[in-house]
């Protein structure tokens, strides 16, 4: 059973439409995507204060006291971190998915193809990191969505 171009074109822009997304998300919210990933930061440093319970990342102390200043300090580099990571992380997404629309309205399909195949890269080592920190459960279903988009990019190079 051959798909007709214009399936193959919607199935390209259904990942341009993710790509876009997911970039989006994590401009607009990168504490909520970093916890997508399975990164804990704070959303600022005065929410890591000695309020925080013992022995949790905020207080990493085993005590009931204030945490040494260094790890308030830490906890606040580690937040500052992660939500420039996922500015970037964002940035990147939302540039694949802009080219990838463009590659769509113009219908240049094999392009796209190669586009998504050449993000397969960035989707692995997503997958690997989000298997390493959410386990298994979240891993899977990761490297499901990866597996769609490189059927999706192999069938675009090959139309």
């Amino acid at each position: 059973m051959d798909i007709s171009l214009s399936t193959w074109r919607v199935l390209g822009l259904s990942v341009a439409t993710t790509y876009i997304g997911l970039g989006t998300f994590a401009l607009t919210c990168p504490v909520l995507a970093a916890k997508g990933f399975g990164l804990y930061p704070h959303s600022s440093p005065s929410t890591s204060s000695s309020m925080a319970p013992p022995g949790s990342n905020a207080n990493p102390t085993k005590s009931s006291t204030s945490p040494p200043e260094h790890a308030n300090a830490d906890v606040a580099n580690h937040a500052a971190a992660v939500t420039t990571s996922m500015a970037l992380l964002g940035a990147r997404d939302l540039s694949i998915g802009i080219a990838l629309t463009k590659f769509g309205v113009d219908g240049k399909l094999q392009d796209m193809g190669i586009l998504i195949l050449a993000g397969m890269v960035l989707c692995a080592v997503d997958v690997y990191e989000i298997w390493c920190l959410r386990g298994p459960g979240w891993g899977a279903a990761f490297a499901a969505g990866a597996g769609m988009w490189l059927g999706i990019g192999i069938g675009l190079v090959q139309v």
